[in-house]
């Protein structure tokens, strides 16, 4: 098995001086040293390192910089990628990958870690020989992220475009409808999650180049009671709102009906994500009055990374967030 590493800092890639954690460009080697005194190294493996940096201070530069690294090494005879990342930002680096690639390719691996390698609580070692073993065993085909949530946890391997955003307070990885691929057992034997299911590609990969350093076109929101919403300047091309919990906004504000009826006007579209399929509450019922789209069987973060790609590849968005891509409908 021929494997090819690619580091990109984060806190897998971070060293710890006193109470500071900054990304380490030597921490790679470190990583695979670590490895191979915990699990041995019976394979081939190469390196690349096409930046250094902690995943918080990412912009679409860095995303754009990996997935063009992964597209380069596709048809180089590797059996399999694994990527280190930082958690803070995984998810969407996650979700721009797995459009950047589709589904029909050798496994990509994400890994993060919840603490510097050094630490006695670090999951990165664990993490890592997940993200080998699944290769090693050709469980899946296209992206993924492999991770151990908590010391007495699994390893878990998620469909990268299922991942949604991380909650406060931790360092946790959750997929959406909580459906992950697949799980190792103790002795780190996989056993795909028979309920998973997706469908095949019914777009072709996005070219990674169409991320730029900002997403300027997007205006996103999260939703709070008594929000206020900002003004919709020439820039912005569609709104993206981020529902409570339920699917649901508060669509009886003066505030809120007057900053859709004035993104109507201009013809900017709203998209409301987190929206399951299936009975919504009433506040929902008012979505088509107000104009806005409710993005459904998709998550949040796949939606943000799938509508800035598609509008820069000038690709219909509404038809895009409804169609399959690297597996990122929620079935």
């Amino acid at each position: 098995m021929k494997l090819l590493f690619i580091f990109t800092g984060g806190t897998i890639g971070s060293t710890r001086n006193g109470d500071v954690i900054s990304a380490d460009a030597d921490k790679s080697y470190k990583i695979i040293e670590a490895y191979e005194k915990a699990h041995g190294i019976d394979f081939e493996y190469d390196v690349a390192e096409p930046y250094t940096e902690l995943s918080e201070n990412n912009t679409g530069l860095h995303m754009r910089a990996l997935c063009r690294c992964i597209r380069e090494k596709l048809g180089a005879g590797y059996d399999g990628i694994i990527a280190t990342h930082g958690s803070d930002t995984l998810q969407y680096t996650a979700a721009a990958v797995g459009y950047c690639i589709g589904l029909d390719t050798v496994p990509v691996c994400l890994v993060a870690a919840n603490a510097p390698i050094e630490s006695p609580d670090s999951n990165a070692i664990d993490n890592l020989h997940g993200a080998i073993r699944f290769i090693a065993g050709t469980e899946g085909r296209g992206a993924f992220a492999v991770y151990r949530n908590s010391a007495s946890d699994t390893v878990r391997v998620h469909r990268a475009t299922r991942l949604i955003g991380a909650k406060a307070y931790s360092d946790d990885l959750s997929s959406a409808n909580k459906r992950v691929y697949g799980i190792f057992d103790s002795n780190f034997n996989f056993i795909k999650d028979e309920k998973y299911a997706e469908m095949s590609d019914g777009l072709g990969a996005f070219d990674p180049e169409l991320l730029e350093e900002t997403n300027e076109g997007a205006a996103v929101l999260f939703s709070y009671p008594g929000m206020s919403y900002p003004e919709l300047s020439e820039r912005t091309k569609y709104v993206i709102v981020n529902t409570y919990h339920s699917g649901t906004l508060n669509t009886k504000s003066e505030s809120a009906r007057s900053f859709f009826a004035k993104a109507k006007k201009k013809g900017i579209p709203v998209y409301a994500t987190g929206i399951s399929e299936g009975p919504q509450y009433e506040s929902a019922e008012s979505f088509r009055e107000l104009g806005i789209t409710p993005v459904t069987a998709l998550s949040p973060v796949a939606a943000y990374i799938k509508l800035w790609l598609a509008y820069s590849a000038g690709i219909d968005p509404k038809t895009a967030i409804k169609t399959s891509l690297s597996g990122d409908i929620v079935l």
